[in-house]
């Protein structure tokens, strides 16, 4: 039996026998003013429904999904494992959870921020690893370096090593820039503004340039 839990932002759905929803919920609402300080907006009310076993997961997902795949976003609503069944059900630790919500919210933010669009795909999953990393430089066991044919990716080329090299990019343009002239980024995106522009003009650099130097960046740093 499921049940439903408003928190006003957004609607929880957990099962009767979920012995976590309290921390659940305030998880819930720490990953959401994460994100709310971090985009200066507020987002339409949403769904996040708890999972409890992959096959219902795979279900709603539409295909056989990987061990590392832990939550997705989809029509605006996020599903997620749910805090008990983590572990069993993923490759990550139960402290991942808070990290997974963030992350999955992100989405939901930035598809607000850009008037629904999902695009480029290295700014929308590079942010939202970004913020799960506590907006922080992250200390990646693998060394790779930024690429243009990486960074240019569709969605079913993705691999890990696509996610690292996406957020070691987005690392670079807010730790070394700031957080306004990504906002800017997206804004500029949003208005349908070509992005070999946008990077000219808010970062002073081309899009080869920035590659260059946030390789220089993550050597350095």
């Amino acid at each position: 039996m499921e049940k439903k839990l408003d928190l006003n932002f957004c609607k929880l759905f957990y099962s009767l026998d979920d012995k976590n929803v309290l921390f659940e919920k305030n998880i819930l609402i720490q990953a959401y003013n994460t994100n709310k300080d971090f985009a200066k907006i507020k987002i339409p009310i949403f769904d996040v429904k708890l999972i409890y076993s992959r096959k219902e997961f795979d279900e709603i997902l539409g295909y056989k999904s990987p061990d590392y795949a832990a939550a997705f976003a989809k029509d605006d609503n996020v599903f997620i494992f749910g805090y008990g069944v983590f572990e069993q059900e993923t490759i990550w630790k139960k402290e991942d959870f808070l990290k997974t919500l963030i992350h999955e919210l992100n989405h939901l933010f930035y598809q607000e921020l850009r008037d629904d669009e999902y695009d480029p795909l290295w700014l929308s999953e590079g942010l939202a690893t970004f913020m799960q990393h506590n907006k922080k430089k992250f200390n990646y066991k693998k060394i790779l370096k930024i690429d243009k044919k990486t960074i240019n990716q569709h969605f079913e080329e993705m691999t890990i090593d696509s996610y690292q090299i996406f957020t070691m990019f987005v690392e670079y343009l807010i730790l070394e820039f700031g957080e306004k002239k990504i906002l800017k980024l997206i804004e500029g995106l949003k208005g349908g503004e070509n992005i070999d522009n946008l990077f000219k003009c808010i970062y002073d650099n081309s899009f080869d340039e920035l590659i260059e130097n946030g390789n220089k960046y993550n050597e350095t740093t």
